[in-house]
């Protein structure tokens, strides 16, 4: 990967000041002036002298020039922090998923002086579905010593991590995929015996036929655990799958629904859908078509998140606190622990009103 302009200008700022050219407290040129010296905008410039800001090497007080730190400023300055290569929290909607997730990490580490960064490009990456994460990469090398680790979500690929623990040398746990390299640590969920407690449940009351609305986010890793199931479900019971069924449209998916019902007429079918919230749309689907809940039809939901349980009827689904996930990786971190593995969090079943 070729290297960043910024970069270098910043690399030549600390070979000056390792050969005593520049000494603590000292002011270094101005943005301006190392534009014009390396030949480039004064925004790369800026961004260099902020990058060794971050990493404690330079000062920058409000209305004054950047200068050389002294070990005293830098001794203030330091602050320990995890960083987050993840989604940022959002305020839009009922609830989102990962914000428990990050809520989660900053619970547990609340007690020990460890303050967090998010970093923005994972987020523009999810918004804008590229997969160039070069940006991922940079952002992460620019962050000073201060940082014990990076939290990555599932999207970040074992190439990128991999560059950067060999770049850092800082840790990395990757959570909701189990990541492939030999050290990391992945934190998952273990979806397999919630949905095998869910069928034992459903065949117990009598259904006999069922409908899977498959997700559409094959990189989780309870995503493939889901789809691992629906499958093991079609080799001895009457279903009918829909792929990717949170990814097509809701006038799609109450097409599909209409055609699957159709086939499965005369049994006791349950709806398995791939969310809580995908789980709201089939309820309402179905109260459009007529068809009571759970007299006529069951719907059970995934990850039993708020709009699982504050909403009336309450969802049957598999249920797991994301906050455990948060913590757990948070956890790792802190402990400095080497004994990398997959560290798997159970999800249950947890009776509602759906079934």
């Amino acid at each position: 990967m070729a290297k960043f302009y910024y970069r270098m200008i910043a690399e030549k700022i600390c070979a000056d000041i390792k050969s005593g050219e520049l000494v603590p407290g000292m002011p270094i040129p101005s943005s301006r002036e190392l534009a014009e010296r390396f030949e480039v905008s004064q925004l790369t410039a800026i961004h260099a002298l902020k990058h060794l800001v971050q990493k404690g090497i330079l000062l920058h007080k409000p209305g004054k020039n950047y200068s050389v730190a002294r070990k005293e400023d830098t001794q203030k300055n330091a602050c320990r922090f995890l960083t987050f290569l993840f989604r940022y929290i959002s305020t839009k909607g009922p609830e989102f998923y990962g914000n428990r997730i990050i809520s989660g990490i900053m619970d547990e580490i609340g007690l020990s002086s460890v303050g967090t960064y998010f970093c923005a490009s994972p987020a523009h990456i999810i918004r804008s579905q590229t997969t160039d994460f070069s940006a991922v990469l940079e952002e992460a090398l620019m962050l000073p010593k201060q940082n014990i680790g990076f939290v990555a979500d599932y999207f970040i690929p074992d190439k990128i991590i991999e560059e950067i623990i060999f770049k850092t040398r800082l840790p990395v746990v990757v959570i909701g995929r189990k990541s492939q390299l030999s050290n990391v640590h992945s934190v998952v969920l273990n979806t397999l015996p919630g949905y095998h407690f869910l069928y034992k449940t459903l065949k117990r009351l009598g259904y006999d036929a069922f409908i899977c609305c498959e997700n559409n986010e094959i990189l989780r890793d309870e995503c493939l655990q889901q789809q691992m199931f629906f499958r093991e479900l079609a080799q001895t019971e009457k279903t009918v799958s829909i792929p990717q069924f949170n990814a097509i449209s809701p006038v799609r998916q109450g097409e599909l629904l209409r055609h699957a019902l159709k086939q499965l007429s005369g049994r006791r079918t349950a709806i398995l859908s791939p969310n809580d919230y995908s789980a709201r749309k089939i309820l309402e689907f179905l109260e459009e078509e007529n068809l009571k809940v759970p007299e006529q039809i069951g719907v059970t939901g995934f990850y039993g998140t708020r709009i699982a349980t504050d909403f009336s009827p309450a969802l049957c689904c598999l249920s797991v606190l994301p906050e455990q996930l948060g913590k757990t990786a948070a956890r790792l971190l802190l402990s400095n622990d080497t004994h990398y593995q997959i560290h798997e969090i159970p999800m249950d079943f947890v009776f509602g009103e759906t079934v």
